[in-house]
């Protein structure tokens, strides 16, 4: 394995682990938040809230990923100057887009809830989530000028203080509105508000790090001002622009999917007869689904974020050996993460919900169901990254339409009748399949590269096969004995044993792969001296 794969590998841990903390603070955000204003509540937060998670994926994905693909390129080549020159030019357009988005969405609320058919309740959510948008801009444009020198720390230690401050400050605000007698919908928008808290907390974090190595940037980009091009900010705002809408697009999947959910669930159920409140209320479970579903995507999100600027790296040196080891490594790593994820969430949905909701525990089916689009996306995402650090940025953008139309006829005809919102969640696992095939069907034709189908797809899908069925028995003969909690977590850490013990034993696995991991050389000892590895 070449030091570069293993650097973008060591990378994409930094940002998953800065990532699941980042999730799992949102977790905890979500469970508070539905016991103080309940499922209807959630479904007023809910609504707006794909507009949210499309802003944070342009931050976290679309943004950074176009700077750090075009800084990436410049750095290759040593032109610090034309680098340094893309982040401030962008950092000024940025502040400039996000500014007109946040008044839009503040004074265009009406129209928003009008045309994607909400509920009227859903206005506060609007406005709290309407300050938001400058901060994301900011971070994006500085999470990207690090990526683009492959430093990953910056981005993982935001993302952990921006969920951190939007948990804190989102749920003090629901609790002094409901305890003030506002009413849930109130609560909702200050909940909302905590994205714009986040964001400025993140922003603060990343100027803090820009500062501290400030004097070592101008160093290298004074002594390569001479010899380097003059860049006008018309051009580069271009190209950052022609660069970050497709990627944007293309990382934004989870939110375009829940994009559709929210203009055509609610409304398909009131169709079927279900009363409002009802319809809000069952929404709402589908959110309480997602943040489950959330939390191992932060994974496929680190790793689209390391791929774009690697895989460019690795085309601009036109290297073809690196690129395939970058491509195999990536849905690699995809679906080892994936097939356990969905597995373990399926035959644990029902303990999970009750171990983090208590008795708000409603929603169990649908995530069961919804956990089985996890390989998908967290597939379709890496490939994603892939296909635009090789250029093809609007691929991904056609693939993710012809999904999001899957996903919506699903949705118009499945919803209305028994299945209810578990209608929603079988249009959630056809739409990411149609995105991830058809990314996969790019990447062979553009890459010219083929998975193989033994070593990175059948020994995974076993070893998850085997796991769920292993967890599931676990936990139904430990649950005799103990308590949901105890028995749910007991039964998670078994299953991840299990499931790497499996690994090992097919050979899904090798010690080549325990070297790319932080203090893995350590790891493939003890495995080796317990005889379950081999030499």
């Amino acid at each position: 394995m070449s030091e570069h794969a293993k650097k973008f590998v060591k990378g994409a841990i930094i940002l998953s682990i800065g990532g699941i903390i980042a999730k799992i603070l949102s977790a905890f955000f979500r469970i508070p938040l539905t016991h103080l204003i309940g499922d209807t509540g959630l479904g007023y937060y809910q609504m707006p809230y794909p507009i949210y998670t499309m802003m944070t994926a342009i931050s976290y994905v679309g943004i950074p990923s176009a700077v750090s693909k075009i800084i990436s390129g410049n750095l290759v080549h040593k032109k610090y100057y034309e680098a340094h020159k893309v982040f401030q030019y962008t950092l000024l357009l940025l502040i400039i887009l996000t500014g007109a988005v946040s008044l839009f969405m503040f004074f265009g609320a009406d129209w928003l809830i009008y045309t994607q058919g909400w509920v009227e309740g859903a206005k506060y959510s609007l406005w709290g989530l309407a300050f938001s948008p400058i901060f994301i801009g900011i971070m994006g444009v500085f999470r990207g000028y690090f990526q683009g020198m492959q430093d990953m720390m910056p981005t993982a230690t935001s993302q952990i203080a921006e969920s951190f401050s939007r948990t804190i400050i989102g749920l003090g605000a629901a609790y002094l509105f409901m305890r003030l007698g506002y009413g849930v919908e109130i609560a909702a928008g200050g909940a909302a508000f905590g994205g714009a808290a986040g964001g400025i907390m993140g922003s603060v974090i990343l100027a803090i790090f820009y500062l501290k190595r400030r004097r070592q940037i101008l160093e290298k980009v004074n002594q390569s001002k001479e010899n380097s091009k003059q860049l006008s900010f018309f051009n580069v705002s271009k190209e950052v622009i022609a660069i970050t809408f497709p990627i944007s697009i293309g990382a934004s999947i989870l939110s375009v999917m829940n994009w559709v959910d929210s203009a055509s669930v609610v409304r398909r159920l009131l169709d079927a007869g279900v009363p409002r409140l009802k319809a809000v209320d069952l929404f709402g479970q589908m959110g309480k689904a997602s943040t489950f579903i959330s939390i191992p995507l932060a994974l496929g999100m680190a790793l689209i974020v390391g791929l774009v600027p690697a895989t460019a790296e690795a085309v601009e040196k036109k290297d073809r050996e690196e690129l395939h080891d970058k491509i195999e490594l990536g849905t690699r790593f995809a679906l080892l993460l994936g097939l356990p994820s969905a597995a373990g969430l399926c035959v644990l949905a029902q303990p999970a919900m009750s171990l983090i909701y208590g008795k708000y525990n409603e929603g169990a089916e649908v995530l069961a169901v919804m956990s089985l689009s996890l390989i998908f996306v967290m597939l379709g995402q890496t490939l994603t990254g892939i296909l635009q650090g090789m250029g093809h940025f609007y691929v991904p953008v056609v693939n993710l339409v012809a999904a999001a139309v899957g996903k919506g006829i699903i949705n118009y005809f499945l919803v209305p009748g028994s299945l209810g919102i578990n209608g929603a969640a079988i249009g959630t696992i056809v739409g990411y399949g149609i995105f991830a095939v058809l990314n996969y069907l790019a990447v062979r034709k553009y890459g010219e590269f083929k998975l193989k189908f033994v070593h990175v797809i059948l020994k995974p899908t076993i070893s998850a096969a085997v796991m769920a069925g292993i967890t599931l028995a676990f936990y139904k003969l430990i649950s005799r004995f103990m308590g949901n909690s105890i028995s749910t977590l007991a039964a998670v850490c078994v299953g991840v044993l299990v499931y790497v013990l499996i690994l090992i034993f097919t050979g899904a696995i090798e010690e080549e792969d325990f070297k790319m991991l932080p203090k893995g050389d350590k790891l493939a000892i003890i495995f080796k001296k317990l005889k379950l590895l081999k030499n």
